[in-house]
């Protein structure tokens, strides 16, 4: 006894009278006192030995009954998401880490191949009465959403010190009627690629800063099958033209604003690279411009950050450098954010407020950004030492962040995405020298007007 009690220690906490507890007794008797309990009340004669042997033979039972109780506890949501391949593995791998922190809540992934199949099934699912809890969403989808009455606005429901630190070009573009409705999650801007070994062989010394260089540039590279450039002949593309030529997309009225002299210097400077240079090449519709340039297809093009992630080419030696300006700076961004469907309960609501400000808390939208090539979504986390420690080692992923502040979004009108489309094609048509460049201006202003006003 004397060697099994050697070195018990004796505390007094918060002990009113000042008395010692041996906390090996004291354990030992509350243990003993419980099995006690579960002994039949007659027949059986009570010994420590026998108390703690039924207490372990019960043990099973109440480690069932307390999974029991968390499974009935715990609340599922529904995230649709169009996250596939490489991308798709990190955003299970940020959602598991959430369960394991948060294991009353269960997050069902929903994963459609890409944004437009996304957006089919997230009609289909609205249509039948059944939308997820959250989705990502683009900025038009979610205006006609916001117009139908299925989204819950999330500026009241956030906390506001991490409203006050989302980027103001992600608050202006998740803000709609004057309400904060979503948040930013994946999120990118454009950039310029260009292969160094090109670039060198054509005693380039630096990536291309304004239009001029841009098009000089692209006539120097262009040699033996590869050409200067690769460009989507699309609204995107053009888009980006007009905003640095000083244009803009809509006047007040939301009619076409862009048949004008700097909607007539973008298309003209996109159908010169391409049709009187030589130095472009045009990508299908349904092409990506990373795979023209991962085998050297081309030696520059203009794409979001997130195609970092696909270059994946050995032999490919790349520099990443801002978007060259026209007549101003100005950087399109893309990908999707966050909504919360009307439909969810009280419980499913803040187990999806839960989960998604896990998603963009600084931590989780660093780790996102430094597996995935997407922007983080915290300005916090812009100015953290894990990020500024990444991109010290990683310097192309930090010219993304740096052009947020000459970011623009698209107009966020319910149709203005089919009339995108419809514009398309016509821009296609002068890029290839099938449809006069003026002709195709008011064309593409006709598609748009049109598309807007619902015919």
């Amino acid at each position: 006894m004397k060697e099994r009690f050697k070195k018990t220690r004796w505390i007094n906490h918060g002990n009113p009278h000042g008395r010692r507890v041996n906390i090996r007794w004291s354990a030992a008797i509350t243990l003993c006192g419980a099995a006690a309990a579960l002994m039949p009340a007659a027949g059986i004669p009570w010994t420590p030995t026998a108390a703690l042997a039924q207490a372990k033979a019960h043990a099973p039972e109440r480690g069932a009954a307390t999974k029991a109780r968390h499974a009935a506890d715990q609340v599922t949501i529904t995230f649709y998401e169009a996250m596939a391949a490489a991308l798709g593995k990190e955003l299970a791998k940020l959602t598991d880490q959430f369960e394991q922190t948060h294991p009353n809540i269960k997050v069902n992934l929903v994963v459609a191949p890409t944004y437009a199949a996304l957006q089919q099934k997230l009609t289909a699912a609205i249509a039948a009465g059944t939308p997820p809890t959250i989705a990502q969403v683009q900025d038009t989808w979610e205006q006609q959403f916001i117009d139908d009455g299925l989204l819950v606005p999330l500026g009241n429901l956030l906390p506001k010190n991490v409203i006050a630190d989302i980027p103001q070009v992600w608050i202006d573009d998740n803000t709609f009627n004057g309400k904060l409705y979503s948040v930013p999650f994946n999120r990118s801007d454009y950039v310029l690629y260009y292969n160094l070994d090109d670039f060198r062989q054509a005693g380039i010394q630096h990536p291309p800063r304004t239009w001029a260089e841009l098009e000089a540039d692209a006539k120097k590279l262009t040699k033996n099958g590869t050409y200067g450039l690769g460009l989507q002949a699309n609204y995107y593309t053009f888009e980006m033209f007009l905003r640095q030529a000083g244009g803009r997309d809509l006047d007040a009225r939301n009619r076409a604003a862009f048949n004008d002299a700097a909607g007539k210097a973008a298309l003209s400077f996109m159908v010169r690279l391409v049709q009187t240079d030589k130095a472009a090449t045009v990508i299908g519709a349904n092409a990506y411009l990373s795979d023209g340039f991962n085998t050297n297809a081309y030696a520059m093009d203009l794409d979001t950050v997130a195609s970092m992630t696909y270059l994946t080419n050995p032999n490919l030696h790349y520099g990443v450098a801002p978007l060259p300006r026209g007549k101003v700076m100005a950087v399109p961004t893309g990908g999707t954010n966050l909504a919360l469907f009307k439909s969810a309960t009280s419980a499913e609501r803040q187990a999806a407020l839960t989960y998604i400000q896990y998603l963009i808390s600084p931590k989780s939208t660093i780790d996102w950004a430094e597996n995935t090539g997407y922007l983080p979504v915290r300005k916090s986390a812009l100015n953290d030492p894990a990020w500024k420690k990444f991109i010290a080692s990683h310097p192309k992923q930090a010219v993304g962040p740096n052009e947020l502040p000459y970011a623009f979004f698209a107009p966020r009108l319910a149709n203005f995405g089919a009339g995108m489309t419809n514009a398309s094609t016509h821009i296609a048509n002068a890029v290839a020298g099938s449809e006069p460049i003026d002709a195709a201006l008011a064309n593409m202003a006709k598609a748009i007007d049109d598309a807007l006003a619902g015919k």
